[in-house]
């Protein structure tokens, strides 16, 4: 499913009474077509000369980019009421994720037969769902093994990744190209290169409709088809 702002009120409502015994405050919910989180909790810090800090504009967002089970939307938003909850509570965290924030998570997830996690793992029909047009940067190794991978880099770091792929031990040419083939959106971008391995038919075709790229004097061009 994806979220609807009735659904979100309802569910924010009932988990704030039943998890939280009420005492979390009225937020701004809304929804957002974001794919780079599920959800997320968002406000502004005020601080006045000897007054304790105070938050307005509290806000918790849904993303409806991916189509998922009614308890995933559900987790997802009581993953964003525990920092809440945190946030007002006054304590201070390890970490985003840390200590105060597991215990709860572990609490709610024995209590009421929760799956609240530190992060979502996408899985590959969630990846397939993706069907937006992108420019991607794809690198296409060639093996020592015989095999053939791909790298996606984003343009922040193309030209380190130019730089190091080729200099991997197990291979042994790489070709880059730029492709908009809705089927690399499955595949993440690293922050170090690691290779994916990918079928050949669906590289043939991605490679059939990619410009390729060259490099000269440091900047990268896209070359023209012969």
């Amino acid at each position: 499913m994806r979220a609807t702002l009735p659904f979100l009120q309802q569910k924010y409502e009932h988990f704030n009474e039943l998890c939280f015994s009420g005492q979390l405050p009225q937020v701004r919910l809304r929804l957002s077509r974001a794919r780079t989180y599920l959800g997320q909790l968002r406000y502004k810090r005020n601080r006045a000369l000897w007054l304790r800090t105070t938050y307005s504009d509290i806000t918790i967002s849904l993303s409806t980019y991916l189509d998922l089970p009614e308890a995933e939307v559900e987790d997802t938003l009581l993953h964003e009421m525990i920092h809440l909850y945190i946030l007002l509570s006054g304590q201070r965290d390890t970490s985003t994720h840390g200590a105060l924030f597991r215990a709860k998570m572990r609490e709610f997830n024995v209590k009421f037969g929760r799956h609240i996690s530190v992060s979502h793992r996408t899985t590959e029909q969630e990846r397939q769902q993706d069907q937006r047009m992108r420019r991607h940067l794809l690198c296409v190794c060639r093996l020592r093994n015989g095999k053939t991978g791909i790298l996606l880099a984003r343009p922040s770091n193309i030209s380190r990744f130019w730089q190091q792929v080729s200099l991997l031990p197990d291979v042994d040419e790489c070709r880059w190209y730029l492709s908009t083939s809705v089927y690399l959106n499955r595949y993440p971008h690293p922050r170090t290169c690691k290779i994916y391995s990918i079928p050949s038919e669906e590289l043939a075709a991605i490679l059939n409709e990619a410009h390729p790229l060259v490099r000269e004097d440091g900047h990268i061009f896209i070359a023209k088809k012969r």
